[in-house]
């Protein structure tokens, strides 16, 4: 059965993910990644693969805030990123779950790795957007905005 985990700085230091293996995604900001791995030196990458590999996770994606976003692929043993594409962010809370969900759909439906990251990158961009969950993402906006960005 096919599993995805979303962690949130709201939980960090009370959960942790080493009670879940062989998940499909992991979603995580760089500083949840930092903390789970205690360790705030290595580049993240190296933390990506570690965990990647000790969990048994297929597809750790990293949030990286206007850095953007970075996914690890296990079988691939290869990395993709993505720009931040929120000019300015009214509330970022949401913006890992607005992701999970997009981007879960992508894998599932064999995208590949660096296209799942990029549309999941502008679901989130979407989800900062506003205050809560007051706007929905919206799949013409994505589609508009792929269009012009692949032109």
């Amino acid at each position: 059965m096919p599993l995805v985990y979303n962690t949130s700085s709201a939980n960090i230091g009370y959960h942790s993910m080493r009670n879940y293996k062989n998940v499909d995604c992991v979603i995580v900001n760089e500083r949840e990644i930092q903390h789970e791995m205690r360790d705030k030196n290595n580049k993240i990458e190296f933390l990506m693969k570690k965990l990647s590999s000790q969990q048994k996770i297929k597809n750790v994606v990293v949030t990286r805030g206007k850095e953007g976003a970075l996914i690890y692929n296990r079988k691939d043993n290869k990395f993709n990123s993505s720009a931040a594409f929120a000019d300015a962010a009214v509330d970022k809370i949401g913006a890992g779950d607005a992701m999970l969900s997009i981007i879960s759909l992508c894998l599932k439906n064999k995208f590949p790795h660096e296209l799942a990251l990029l549309i999941g990158s502008l679901a989130a961009a979407q989800s900062t957007e506003s205050i809560g969950n007051k706007n929905s993402v919206s799949k013409i906006k994505i589609l508009k905005t792929l269009e012009h960005l692949l032109k």
